[in-house]
């Protein structure tokens, strides 16, 4: 059946409040298709978002949105793309000029844009994309599984970057989304793994998945020091935001081991450099992905070997985006929120 001439869309209209309505359907350029968009997962960034904090990038009238899986309705015959196809966006527009991308950091090019955030984005029927952003979803993988894609990949970008290996000890400071599937990713990776979280709901997820927790009820210093015999952990990854884990994190971690800054700390934070100094520790920040992290995610979720089914808290059509954001910003029993595009 032939898309209309109209579509819905959910708008950012400034801080906390998103508004439905329609938008004229999109018309693909010479080098993009036309997706039917399934699926958008709520992440951090979006409730950065609602909450006013990116107005700086986010016009008004702006179509948010980045973790988008779709179906391809039509693509250039040259793409190698056809109708009917599923697929998951790297929402990522750059340059191809600047020294970030000439060295091979294009998603940390200089004159980056983001979809969903700097530009147009999935909280829509249809999106026309540019087809070299476009990766393939095997059949294997359900539509909700499918939308996790997007998170999963910054995951495999972290713990590739931290260099986590066979027996590594590796804390995770945060069990949200983000830092529940850096976890699976390191035990998948052979690491002895703990996860750091404060919210029950979270700890018997975690648990659930098979992970270790350190909750609020227990020193954090005295457990790492019985954990690792008095070394401390190899690697630590920050994916809190909390000033409390940024001042904590110097203080775990072994002789030239790694702290890994993963949360986006939009204010300066205090951090224990003496430990930086006195146990020579790498640190490092770790932003979005290559296109490599987005392959290595589609084989984890598809082989089963990441389990990301269980993170899905609940499910919510698009006219319902005001309220899901409001849920997932109270914390609480919530873990990840997707649209349902086709609800």
């Amino acid at each position: 059946m032939a898309p209309s001439a109209m579509m819905r869309a959910a708008f950012y209209e400034g801080a906390r409040t998103f508004k439905t309505g329609t938008a004229a359907m999109p018309v693909a350029g010479p080098d993009e298709a036309l997706l039917r968009v399934r699926r958008v997962g709520i992440c951090g960034t979006d409730l950065h978002i609602f909450q006013g904090h990116l107005d700086h990038r986010v016009p008004r009238g702006g179509v948010i949105g980045h973790e988008t899986f779709a179906e391809v309705v039509e693509a250039p015959a040259q793409s190698g793309f056809k109708a009917g196809e599923r697929v998951v966006v790297e929402p990522l527009q750059f340059c191809g000029a600047c020294r970030a991308c000439k060295m091979g950091g294009y998603y940390l090019c200089h004159n980056l844009k983001v979809l969903g955030v700097d530009l147009p984005g999935g909280m829509r029927e249809y999106w026309n994309v540019p087809v070299a952003r476009l990766l393939r979803v095997p059949d294997s993988l359900t539509d909700d599984h499918a939308a996790l894609i997007e998170p999963l990949s910054v995951a495999t970008h972290d713990v590739t970057r931290a260099k986590v290996g066979e027996g590594d000890a590796v804390l995770v400071f945060g069990g949200g989304p983000i830092g529940t599937l850096i976890a699976l990713v390191a035990r998948h990776r052979g690491a002895r793994v703990v996860v750091a979280e404060v919210n029950a709901f979270r700890i018997e997820m975690l648990n659930g998945l098979g992970l270790d927790t350190v909750g609020p009820d227990r020193d954090l210093g005295t457990f790492v020091n019985d954990w690792t015999g008095g070394d401390g952990v190899d690697v630590a990854f920050e994916v809190t935001g909390n000033p409390k884990a940024v001042r904590a994190m110097t203080d775990v971690v072994r002789v030239w081991g790694t702290v890994s800054i993963v949360a986006i700390h939009s204010e300066p934070m205090p951090v224990n450099l003496y430990q930086m100094f006195a146990r020579e520790l790498n640190m490092h920040g770790s932003r979005l992905y290559a296109r490599e992290d987005w392959e290595e995610a589609i084989r984890l979720a598809a082989s089963g070997a990441v389990p990301v089914g269980p993170l899905v808290s609940r499910k919510i059509p698009l006219e319902a985006l005001q309220e899901g954001m409001e849920q997932a910003l109270g914390g609480g029993p919530v873990m990840k929120v997707l649209v349902d595009l086709t609800a």
